[in-house]
């Protein structure tokens, strides 16, 4: 008998051992997360969101890992939110596209401001609350100072050039489009290489990242006057799952965030800088539109959003996020 204790004395001392040496980085927790884009795919929000999932590591001492299981292959893009809601994953990089159920959602491209900016003066703090009603918890935004640009067959040198354009399309942009003489018409983000190649399309607008996408093998010009100030891509997370985590992994995850919008701004410049560079070398042209067009541009893009938006809140609660977001 007392040769046997000793025997698992020694074997429980073993286990022990081999424990500690377990790798310092093994995460306590684990948050699961889905991507709208594929995690491959070169684009701003995606290098944002990995580095605040690099950040929440960093600082919770390995303790935290976000985790992505995939993108559209796990869960299509129109169902991510609501598998985020259910808790089928816990954490959900997304754009606008739950905007039925939570319409102020559709403001988030037209903040002139900085995301500091939008902590402090309640924005955040409202889009947050209107998040709740789906048990959705808002971390934060992807990428700021990025904008929409309009990829097509023939160059853009004034809003003239719109007229009669068959442009690549969906809800959100059908208004601004229509305001000056394009017709749209409703493509997915994965169909458009193929409208564009099939000249189903003239032209359609994307964020500044699609060279990964080809679309400089469909297209020659790029209107470098993009519409919206800022990004459509948000960081949401369950509610309920993070409700339970205790309260220095919450402060993890908000101080990982607010960090990364600190760099943000740099951060996106360079990649849209070296994005810009890649195109240009493929052979694409960059036209701009005459100071006065710009101008009608911005006001076209963003007023036409605003009165898309206007029957789905109250005029009050729009207004109030007006004021918030948009510069005098």
């Amino acid at each position: 008998m007392k040769v046997a204790v000793r025997q698992l004395l020694k074997i429980g001392a073993a286990v022990l051992a081999v424990s500690a040496m377990a790798p310092a980085y093994a995460a306590d927790i684990t948050l699961r997360a889905v991507t709208y884009m594929p995690s491959s795919k070169f684009e701003d929000s995606m290098v944002m969101f990995k580095s605040w999932a690099d950040k929440v590591k960093a600082k919770s001492d390995g303790k935290v890992e976000v985790k992505i299981i995939g993108g559209p292959e796990v869960f299509p893009v129109g169902d991510q939110v609501n598998a985020a809601s259910k808790g089928l994953v816990d954490v959900v990089l997304t754009f606008t596209s739950h905007a039925s159920q939570v319409p102020e959602v559709n403001t988030i491209g037209l903040s002139d401001i900085t995301p500091q900016e939008e902590r402090q003066n309640g924005y955040f703090d409202l889009l947050d609350e209107s998040h709740h009603k789906i048990n959705l918890k808002l971390i934060g935004r992807a990428s700021t100072n990025s904008g929409f640009f309009i990829f097509s067959r023939k160059p853009i040198n004034d809003l003239d050039d719109f007229k009669g354009m068959k442009i690549r399309s969906h809800a959100g942009y059908n208004s601004i489009f229509k305001a000056v003489g394009a017709s749209p018409v409703g493509i997915g983000i994965s169909e458009i290489y193929s409208a564009l190649e099939r000249n189903l399309v003239d032209a359609a607008p994307y964020n500044l990242f699609v060279y990964d996408m080809g679309i400089n093998e469909v297209t020659k010009y790029a209107l470098s006057n993009s519409f919206w100030p800022s990004h459509t891509t948000i960081i949401l997370m369950n509610k309920k799952k993070y409700d339970s985590l205790p309260e220095d992994i919450q402060k993890v995850l908000m101080d990982a965030q607010i960090e990364n919008e600190a760099e943000m701004p740099e951060k996106v410049a360079a990649l849209k800088a070296e994005e810009r560079g890649k195109l240009e070398a493929a052979g694409m042209t960059f036209t701009e539109l005459p100071p006065d067009d710009a101008k009608q541009w911005a006001k076209i893009s963003s007023e036409t959003r605003f009165d898309d938006i206007k029957d789905r809140m109250s005029a009050e609660r729009l207004g109030t996020i007006k004021t918030m977001i948009v510069r005098d």
